[in-house]
């Protein structure tokens, strides 16, 4: 029975929460073996962790991981309401999880490496996004945040009310690798309610309700998107998910028929013929073909990717450096380089057999 007992103890203790405190974010150690564990028993940041392991192939990295942290508040909104630090992260994380452009980090996972922590340097921010595995972190900040009341006329004998929703924010935005910062992203939506109504004798309306009751309604829910300051919310949320996807997402790549392909390769140093001419940023993506020649001669599939490169720096006109994400064996001179984005476009060659 004693040794029983030990053994629950000892389970116990290895589940214990991975929350981070506020002065220190602490590096990441290796992802739980969790096949014989249940995952209920083990927390957030290693389940995620786990499943990324999992997907560790070039099709997952493909599609970069990316980290929303809480948000800063300026915005001096009603204290007591909402936690708007963590559930506008929250929010626009789960915005985010829904397009197919990246792999939006669990936020329960990381609530867990930020802990109670809301105004986060950026040196706190890249660490727990080397912490999560992210290619790349998003800082919020809340500039302006508000449900405002707008009235003419006395209430109390007959006048029109009408609310009014502000939300106003910024996004800073930092690739983890080479701590890049990418320029801020900025929303200002106002929406006001358009149910105006005549107030009788200062009778209480539902809006009156809601603006007095706005704590009890919970953030991101149903009710509170029927609000004037949920409405501004999901509109500058929109907004900004739009805006996230032309800075991650490549788009007007110029090549003028030329082809893209492997410059260069010597050893961890790997150029391409392509740069700021083409209209290239570092960040973007490309799958690795064989060149014809390569696949003829090594019997190779020449619609088969086999590696996965990101730009790492853009150098010249025609000029860039990359890193390797997947498959670096596999690379010569010469090989055929496709943008990600063009690549999952055209028909896959595995769904093309399988029909």
């Amino acid at each position: 029975m004693k040794r029983l007992l030990a053994v629950w103890c000892l389970l116990c203790c290895s589940c214990a929460p991975l929350i981070l405190p506020e002065s220190q974010l602490a590096p990441a150690g290796s992802p739980a073996d969790t096949a014989a564990v249940d995952t209920a028993a083990i927390s957030a940041l290693e389940q995620y962790l786990h499943r990324k392991q999992l997907q560790a192939d070039t099709s997952a990295m493909a599609r970069p991981y990316i980290a929303v942290l809480p948000f800063a508040d300026e915005s001096g909104f009603r204290e007591g309401v909402w936690d708007v630090e963590h559930e506008m992260a929250r929010l626009l994380s789960a915005e985010m999880a829904i397009q197919p452009e990246w792999h939006a980090v669990p936020y329960e996972a990381v609530a867990e490496v930020v802990g109670k922590s809301r105004k986060i340097k950026k040196e706190q921010a890249l660490l727990a996004g080397r912490r999560l595995e992210a290619d790349f972190v998003i800082m919020g900040r809340l500039l302006d945040y508000d449900l405002r009341r707008l009235s003419v006329g006395d209430p109390m004998l007959g006048g029109y009310k009408s609310y009014a929703g502000v939300a106003e924010m910024e996004l800073r935005v930092l690739r983890v690798h080479d701590e890049t910062e990418f320029d801020l992203l900025h929303t200002r939506r106002e929406t006001i309610d358009r149910g105006l109504g005549l107030d009788l004798l200062g009778k209480p309306r539902d809006r009156d309700l809601q603006f007095v009751n706005l704590a009890k309604i919970p953030f991101g829910s149903a009710d509170f998107d029927s609000t004037a300051i949920g409405e501004a919310t999901q509109e500058a949320m929109g907004e900004l998910v739009n805006k996230l996807i032309e800075m991650i997402k490549p788009s007007g790549l110029h090549l003028e028929g030329e082809l893209a392909q492997i410059l260069s390769v010597y050893g961890d140093e790997i150029y391409i013929n392509v740069g700021s001419e083409n209209g290239l940023h570092s960040g973007y993506r490309f799958g690795v073909y064989p060149a014809p020649e390569r696949a003829s001669a090594e019997m190779l599939d020449a619609l088969k990717r086999v590696a996965l490169v990101e730009v790492k720096e853009v150098i010249g006109a025609r000029l860039s450096s990359v890193a390797v994400l997947g498959g670096k064996e596999w690379i010569r001179v010469g090989d055929r380089l496709q943008l990600i984005e063009d690549e999952e476009e055209s028909t896959d060659p595995e769904e093309e057999k399988a029909q």
